[in-house]
């Protein structure tokens, strides 16, 4: 399962490196910290990045995310680094006729994090945007509607099932506040179309300040709320504040 997850996570970082080597193409590449409390109690170091495309006919984005942090243990007779925090995310997402009042899109999203219960998480989304108001370079809002197969390797005996398909519904909203401050929003409402008790809650707010035409300066906050946990020793709730810098070119 670790030759899996790091076989993923490479391809994912291999398609955002890639990427620079083609005009038509962008990228971002951030580095931060990050204030956990739910699962995971800490102090993260995180570093992400990401490769879009955009033209009139097809949208293309690949991104992941990876939060790490590690303390002494001083539990044992012999003072050791351990590992207190560790997760990967990323996807693929494709949008057709990006620019259109409606939008259909596939993604693929990958997670791993065994203090949430996750050895490994695969989804496959397909679905629709509509385009609700636009103003370009000022302001975007969109709902979009998905269905969402889910494949979980759970950490522990679970009496959750490894396969799973939701309903995903998610409004998102793109405001430039000022010259060089925008705001980003979207939440996510994921209910089980086996089990409607079974839902996923997943809100996330960030400011984007551009520092130089290159360099921006991140403040983000992610909420997340699983009705269903994998074990009783896990939270349902989960929260990240997070500050970065981030590269664009």
């Amino acid at each position: 399962m670790n030759k899996l997850r790091f076989r993923l996570l490479t391809l994912l970082v291999f398609c955002v490196v890639c990427a620079n080597a083609q005009n038509k193409w962008h990228y971002n590449f951030g580095l931060g910290a990050s204030l956990n409390a739910g699962n995971v109690n800490n102090c993260n170091i995180s570093n992400d990045g990401a490769v879009e495309r955009n033209d009139s006919l097809v949208a293309f984005d690949a991104h992941y995310k990876l939060l790490y942090s590690s303390l002494i243990d001083k539990s044992g007779g012999d003072k050791h680094w351990k590992e207190t925090n560790f997760e990967v995310n990323g996807g693929v997402k494709i949008d057709l006729f990006q620019h259109d009042k409606y939008s259909p899109f596939f993604a693929c999203e990958m997670l791993t994090n065994k203090y949430k219960g996750y050895d490994l998480r695969l989804s496959g989304l397909v679905g629709m945007k509509y385009r609700i108001y636009t103003i370009p370079r000022l302001c975007d809002y969109s709902i979009s509607a998905a269905f969402v197969y889910d494949w979980a390797d759970f950490t522990d005996d679970t009496h959750l099932p490894n396969n799973n398909y939701r309903i995903s519904i998610r409004p998102k909203v793109k405001q430039k506040l000022a010259e060089n401050l925008t705001l980003l929003y979207t939440f996510f409402y994921q209910p089980s179309v086996l089990d409607f008790d079974d839902y996923i809650i997943n809100s996330n707010i960030k400011l984007q300040t551009q520092i130089t035409r290159k360099l921006f300066l991140d403040v983000a906050f992610s909420y997340e709320y699983r009705s269903q946990v994998p074990a009783e020793n896990y939270k349902k709730h989960d929260f990240l504040s997070e500050v970065s810098i981030r590269f664009k070119h």
